[in-house]
């Protein structure tokens, strides 16, 4: 969907924008780096200013445009939405048709916002919203004819609640309802045997593991079981990926005939495992490429829950 900017959103600039710039701007070697700083600061306090008129929670002080090493050495303008991740706020100058994206913003980014400058510097227009799955990785810019409206931020981060992606883990973001593996309340076998087999990985590959409980039923008795999800990037086209769901320290063994299911983008099933009588933990192991989604489907009698990821 293209975009009309007439649906731009004005934004004035405050003097606590404008002292934040003028600080980090002051810092950098050249002028020419101050400058892009001073600019980059600005549109990120721009988009932090109309998340917050939406109720939108942000961390401005995690990103690396905030960390004095990072924008001195790269061109960032980063905005974190806790628990989400990080939106890139790209300023558009005048005359300009495209939005230019430096190398080191091709990753780690759910979308690129365009914010537009004018020659008084005490106002901006937010232009519009692009998402990065809809782009190429490596993209080094995108057609202002294709930022879409900001409707399509709110999509954006819609459709990041729905779906845990992955590939953010590595950067430590991390749905609030996921812990780590320690920080769960298990029993002590269930916390030997997801650090011995969901933990550990090879040293020459990054491995990250994180789980969260499932709830079977309601009230003090309820079974309740461990979901956890172990990610080993091995520095290939895959990343290797073991789901496991194992006991609690409310009941000894799994339940019976509860069954889990990995689940493709079209929802068939590839694989799945059923815990029998005095099982502990049951898993599977598979390999996903990036940008890749899958569901977990859990079932126990008539009950089904499902986590959607996506790599």
């Amino acid at each position: 969907m293209s975009m009309t900017f007439s649906q731009a959103l004005k934004v004035f600039l405050t003097a606590e924008a404008h002292g934040y710039a003028e600080l980090f701007a002051a810092e950098q070697a050249t002028p020419e780096k101050g400058k892009q700083v001073y600019l980059n600061t600005l549109a990120v306090v721009a988009v932090q200013s109309y998340l917050k008129c939406l109720g939108i929670q942000t961390a401005i002080h995690q990103g690396d445009c905030w960390h004095p090493g990072s924008r001195a050495i790269f061109n960032v303008a980063d905005l974190v939405l806790p628990n989400i991740g990080k939106v890139e706020c790209r300023p558009v100058f005048p005359g300009e048709k495209e939005l230019f994206l430096p190398p080191e913003v091709n990753d780690n980014r759910m979308g690129y916002i365009a914010v537009q400058f004018e020659e008084d510097l005490n106002q901006v227009q937010i232009l519009g919203f692009v998402s990065a799955r809809n782009i190429d990785r490596f993209q080094d810019s995108i057609p202002l004819t294709q930022i879409e409206s900001l409707d399509a931020l709110i999509d954006e981060i819609d459709w990041c609640q729905k779906w845990v992606n992955l590939g953010r883990w590595f950067e430590g973001f991390f749905p609030a309802e996921w812990q780590s593996l320690q920080s769960l309340s298990t029993s002590t076998r269930s916390l030997r045997v997801s650090r011995d087999s969901i933990s550990q990985s090879p040293t020459d590959d990054v491995s990250i593991s994180c789980g969260k409980i499932i709830n079977w039923g309601s009230g003090v008795n309820e079974e309740a079981t461990e979901l956890a999800v172990k990610l080993t990037d091995k520095f290939e086209e895959e990343i290797d990926i073991c789901v496991r769901l194992s006991t609690t320290n409310k009941i000894p063994f799994l339940p019976a005939g509860l069954r889990v299911q990995i689940l493709d983008e079209s929802g068939n099933s590839c694989m799945e495992a059923e815990a029998r009588e005095a099982d502990d933990w049951i898993q599977l192991e598979f390999g996903c490429k990036p940008q890749e989604q899958f569901t977990v489907e859990m079932s126990l009698n008539e009950q089904i829950i499902r986590e959607n990821f996506v790599v």
